[in-house]
């Protein structure tokens, strides 16, 4: 593989070339009294692409935060970067500024995406992103206002039932678990479950800087389309999520129509719509609009797996890695809800538990990096210059470490938010830690731009995080000959723009026996209701 890339580049050096050329002679324009951010050295043309890691990026930024302070400047080839890591800083540009700087940065390795329709979240302000951003934050609104239809707690039963039959599969059942509450949701088929999560991943692995090398080495996009394998790969990848979102759709309008769709899915929602505005029963559209509703929730549908399967995973991690903390959370569980498995109906009564999830966020985002945005046209800041697609990047890594905000930032401490006397404490605790509001919502980006799944995060995460610790123990997993315990990497991730960690083995092991058998009985009250 090197040995191809290596070949490619050379067949790109004629533009890397005059593009370097370019840069030289802008570069030898510029005016050396002119204002600057501070930041590292900016070597001519290449900036410093040499050492940007592709892997676990949020590190090096971080470390040059330290170095440079809360806000720097650096440059790889043909993109500026103004690192932030300070929320003030952030909510000035990214939120007070928002009608500037709400741009999404081009992504080599995705074709058209600022346009649309497919990817709400990585277009630019038109009308196209407009239209489904309002759409989707109606939905999800009124989906929170019934808690999910208790989709959420149902399919929490098949998890524990599925951890109790074969916990060393716990990885692959928690992002299940995510992409089945999801297309349950969109289309009334938690089938498409397990394929949700893998588009999704493979999906954010083309997104981001660890992915495919042409997001890094720009250039190399310009290859032809005969010898680009990118190129290639990422029409056929694409042109197949899209026809596999279209099918869904046009599946779940099948069923409308046959009157066999359920009420609170975003697809029956979506065709009440069509009905209400054409002012008949016909809910038939031109291909484009189904494209344009199909991506829609497709990828309102794709968002809502990355999201929260990551931090899941992590979450199981810092409780085997934290017993103690396990411990606190389980006597809690265990006070307010006895031998029933927790639901959003105990949030209030369960501080610690919100607390040790709140904390995992912080202590592992999964959106270290944070999401860029992008200056959309000319402005100054602190008397610096920031010209027009220049890429702001509030650092969540380096801002989750603030020590004047999160002391012990480096360690996972959930009675920060628990205790008087930490920063980010907040009463009352039958309301605070949560995912929704108060401290540290930086984690769902800014202004504009801001996700729009807190809440389904919120509702999601908690029933997770209690169901599970109700139901099991669970430890580091120990070498099966040794006895020794196998070390966990917690910072080894597949770095991607939302990230999930790499695998790693824990031990799960039912509370009782009497435990056990409820878990059973809660999985067979629900066989029959999902579809497996």
């Amino acid at each position: 593989m090197e040995g191809i890339t290596l070949i490619l580049l050379y067949v790109a050096i004629p533009s890397l070339f005059f593009s370097a050329i370019q840069k030289f002679l802008s570069w030898r324009k510029k005016s050396s009294s002119e204002a600057k951010f501070p930041g590292p050295k900016q070597f001519p043309v290449v900036g410093r692409v040499h050492d940007l890691p592709r892997f676990s990026l949020w590190l090096k930024f971080t470390e040059w935060a330290q170095e440079h302070g809360p806000i720097y400047y650096t440059h790889a080839l043909d993109t500026h970067f103004v690192i932030v890591s300070d929320v003030k800083i952030a909510e000035e540009l990214l939120v007070k500024r928002g009608h500037i700087y709400s741009g999404r940065p081009q992504i080599r390795a995705l074709i058209k995406h600022k346009d649309g329709p497919a990817y709400s979240a990585l277009m630019d302000r038109h009308d196209i992103w407009k239209a489904q951003r309002k759409w989707c934050h109606a939905a999800m609104a009124e989906a929170y206002k019934h808690h999910f239809y208790g989709h959420v707690e149902m399919e929490m039963k098949r998890f524990l039932g599925l951890m109790l039959m074969d916990p060393a599969r716990f990885l692959d059942y928690t992002r299940e678990y995510c992409g089945r509450v999801m297309s349950r949701l969109a289309w009334d088929d938690a089938t498409q479950g397990r394929k949700n999560g893998e588009s999704a991943d493979t999906t954010l692995h083309c997104m981001s800087v660890s992915g495919p090398l042409v997001n890094t080495m720009t250039p190399l996009w310009q290859l032809p389309a005969f010898i680009n394998p990118w190129y290639q790969f990422e029409i056929k990848r694409e042109g197949e999520q899209r026809a596999w979102w279209l099918n869904n759709f046009r599946l779940a309008k099948d069923k409308y129509r046959r009157g066999e769709l359920p009420n609170d899915t975003w697809a029956y929602r979506y065709f009440e719509q069509i009905k209400r505005e054409q002012n008949n029963d016909n809910v038939d559209q031109p291909e484009d609009q189904e494209v344009f509703a199909s991506c829609m929730i497709g990828f309102l549908n794709l968002v809502g797996v990355v999201t929260i399967s990551g931090p899941s995973k992590f979450f199981l991690m810092a409780m085997a890695l934290h017993p103690e903390w396990q411990k606190k959370a389980q006597d809690e569980i265990d006070r307010v809800c006895g031998d029933r498995m927790p639901t959003m109906a105990d949030f209030a009564d369960l501080p610690t538990v919100r607390a040790c999830l709140k904390e995992t966020v912080r202590w592992r985002s999964g959106v270290p990096l944070g999401v860029p945005h992008q200056c959309e046209r000319d402005d100054e800041y602190r008397g610096v210059k920031i010209k027009k697609g220049t890429i702001i990047l509030a650092c969540e890594w380096a801002i989750n470490r603030v020590p004047t905000m999160y002391p012990d930032g480096d360690n996972f401490r959930p009675e920060r938010w628990l205790e008087a006397g930490w920063p980010t404490f907040q009463e009352p605790l039958s309301r605070y830690p949560n995912f929704r509001e108060g401290h540290a919502m930086h984690t769902f980006g800014w202004g504009r731009r801001t996700c729009l799944g807190q809440n389904i995060v919120d509702d999601e995460m908690f029933v997770f995080g209690a169901a599970s610790l109700w139901a099991f123990n669970s430890a580091q997993a120990r070498n099966s000959r040794t006895g020794e315990l196998i070390p966990i990497d917690t910072q080894a991730t597949n770095s991607h723009v939302i990230l999930e960690p790499l695998p790693f083995q824990l031990d799960f092991k039912p509370r009782s026996q009497e435990r056990a058998q409820q878990i059973l009985t809660n999985y067979h009250d629900v066989i029959g209701k999902l579809r497996l």
